[in-house]
């Protein structure tokens, strides 16, 4: 008798790891929630993708930049504040480092990201920005990313998101923040549906109702600073892809907010902003004009092929 009740309580914490093991983490250190637990939704991806390190068969490059991407926990008592112009800058310093110039590219990501935690990234910051362009990316029938699995569905890949300093920047000028799959709250996945790949034209179409009213104000993106060392730098002029001034992004986002005046809301005042997913559901915004295409391919950036290069 006493055997089986000492062995009984070993068994169940047995299973309770092997359960905590199955779904991808929703505390931080410390049992701190995820910074939009109120809105989180699970997916099925929490638990098909477990890991903070992505797939099993990524490679030791790739683990080591997706426990990064997937950091929710990046802490601080107040936000630093960015700016777009910032970042483009910061890409700058990151190539003045002739480590971290050798280490950007597919394939070539650091497996020690020392260099770039010395440069910002881990940090807790905050960017206001006008919203350019915004797609999920690396869907069907390109093959994921490493950090998602492969997994090849809009509900598991990350939502990219293209901001500017105003209104009128050209997406190749602007910088980049994503929304990555795991517990997204359900008014934040509407912005993936900015635009989608039609099948047909081989373009990316743009639901101009929703983007007029996803681009009537700026936001202000909370989230961990990251650089992306699987792609290097496309600004205008180059000719290549993504296109984008800096690998430096807002990555994983934390939180989102609209300008409650536009256009002239203070980032450093607190009562200029709403909460998005509260703004979303005070008015919904239109659906898509047509279903997005089950093949889509993710949209890398407008009217442009996807880059077959996903990490």
């Amino acid at each position: 008798m006493l055997m089986r009740v000492v062995m009984l309580p070993a068994a169940l914490l047995f299973s309770s790891s092997v359960l905590a093991q199955t779904m991808f983490p929703d505390r931080c250190p410390g049992g701190a929630k995820l910074p939009f637990s109120a809105i989180e939704v699970k997916h099925p991806i929490d638990s098909t993708c477990p890991a903070l390190t992505g797939g099993k068969n990524s490679s030791l490059r790739s683990q080591a930049q997706n426990k990064v991407k997937n950091n929710f926990c990046a802490s601080a008592a107040t936000p630093e504040e960015t700016t777009p112009q910032q970042l483009i800058l910061l890409q700058g310093t990151a190539f003045a480092t002739d480590d971290i110039k050798a280490q950007t590219g597919q394939g070539l990501e650091p497996t020690d990201r020392a260099a770039l935690t010395g440069l910002g990234e881990g940090k807790l910051v905050r960017m206001k920005g006008f919203l350019i362009e915004a797609h999920y990316a690396d869907i069907a029938p390109l093959k994921g990313e490493s950090v998602n699995c492969n997994r090849r569905t809009p509900e598991d890949n990350d939502i990219h998101i293209a901001f500017g300093p105003d209104a009128g920047t050209m997406e190749c000028a602007g910088v980049s923040a994503e929304i990555i799959p795991h517990y997204r709250p359900a008014s934040w996945a509407e912005i993936g549906n900015f635009q989608a790949f039609d099948t047909k034209s081989k373009k990316y179409i743009v639901n101009k109702q929703l983007a007029a009213r996803l681009q009537a104000q700026p936001y202000r993106i909370t989230g961990q600073r990251f650089y992306d060392a699987s792609h290097v730098p496309c600004p205008c002029g180059t000719g290549c892809s993504p296109s984008r001034s800096s690998d430096w992004e807002i990555h994983p986002v934390y939180k989102i907010e609209v300008c409650s005046a536009p256009p002239a809301c203070d980032e450093n005042n607190d009562k200029d902003w709403t909460d998005f997913d509260t703004w979303w559901k005070a008015s919904p915004a239109p659906k898509p004009a047509s279903p997005q295409p089950a093949k889509a391919p993710p949209a890398g950036h407008a009217n442009k092929k996807p880059s077959t290069g996903s990490v």
